[in-house]
């Protein structure tokens, strides 16, 4: 008998107010390790973990070249 069928047995044979509580405790245990239902996309990358691997990053506004330059000089160079 494997576990899913022990846990089965076992929680038939409690009262419905142990099962939820059972049932609470699951979900507890899914929650701290952060199980999820595999879904058919799992093992698919979206555009943005894509573009975070691959390094490409976005400014938010524009800056010239002179202007990162200044930047980096007026901290000392550091970026």
């Amino acid at each position: 008998m494997n576990h899913l069928n022990e846990i089965t047995s076992h929680s038939q044979s409690l009262p419905e107010s142990l099962q939820k509580e059972v049932l609470d405790f699951i979900c507890f245990l899914e929650t701290r390790y952060a199980f999820k239902a595999p879904t058919q996309n799992d093992n698919e990358l979206t555009d943005i973990e894509i573009e975070q691997a691959c390094g490409i990053l976005q400014a938010p506004h524009n800056a010239s070249v002179k202007q990162m330059e200044e930047t980096i000089k007026n901290r000392g160079g550091r970026l």
